[in-house]
């Protein structure tokens, strides 16, 4: 088996508009008041995969395993809303893991509240403060868990991502640059959230099924 090892370093993400999962905001309630930061380490997990198996190449394969730990944190806060809607989460959250935009890093978050044009992709007039949903997750006691639902790929909306490697030229080896694979519906969280420490494991995959991965965190 070949190990990969992810390095870590800067960058910014941006995310277009789009309507997303929501519920009318008189059907919310139990919304987290206050904002809280939890820091603490990631253990990651993350096998690769590429599509030059076989004698011709073209067929999916299982390339090897990374595993590596990197600083993380959690951010926690009211739900998100707009325009007479509201996230369907107990909390709105936002994860991150390394420092975004190197390769190994994740940004992963329940919804966004952004602002665009007053016409959708139709052409249909609305109002410009837009809710995207990504994860529906519940909460009993401490007990937290959820799915992301809709990754908003197709509206090139994503907010959910993975810094990956991709080969320069397809099945040879002249090199590797950074990517952005959007992380794809079905992925799961499960865990517990309290006032005071976080303690979850997120587990899915990338679009185009080039990288699926576990992330352990405690903080």
């Amino acid at each position: 088996m070949r190990k990969r090892k992810f390095g870590l370093a800067a960058a910014a993400v941006s995310v277009t508009a789009v309507l997303g999962t929501a519920v009318p905001s008189g059907a919310a309630s139990g919304t987290q008041s206050a904002l809280r930061i939890y820091r603490g380490t990631a253990t990651v997990v993350v096998d690769v995969y590429d599509y030059c198996g076989g004698p011709l190449w073209g067929e999916h394969r299982f390339v090897g395993t990374s595993r590596y730990k990197a600083a993380a944190k959690f951010v926690t806060g009211p739900r998100k809303s707009a325009a007479g809607r509201v996230e369907r989460n107990p909390f709105y959250w936002e994860f991150y893991v390394g420092d975004i935009g190197a390769v190994g890093s994740f940004q992963l978050g329940s919804a966004h509240v952004v602002t665009a044009s007053a016409r959708d992709l139709g052409g249909n007039a609305r109002d410009p403060k837009l809710l995207l949903g990504y994860w529906v997750t519940s909460r009993s006691g401490t007990s937290w868990s959820g799915k992301l639902v809709d990754s908003h790929r197709a509206e090139g909306a994503t907010f959910n991502h993975f810094y990956g490697e991709k080969t320069t030229v397809p099945c040879r080896d002249l090199g590797t640059s950074r990517f952005l694979y959007a992380v794809n519906a079905g992925a799961t969280v499960s865990g517990r959230v309290s006032s005071g420490s976080a303690a979850f494991t997120i587990r899915g995959s990338t679009y185009g099924d080039n990288y699926r991965f576990r992330i352990t965190f405690s903080g």
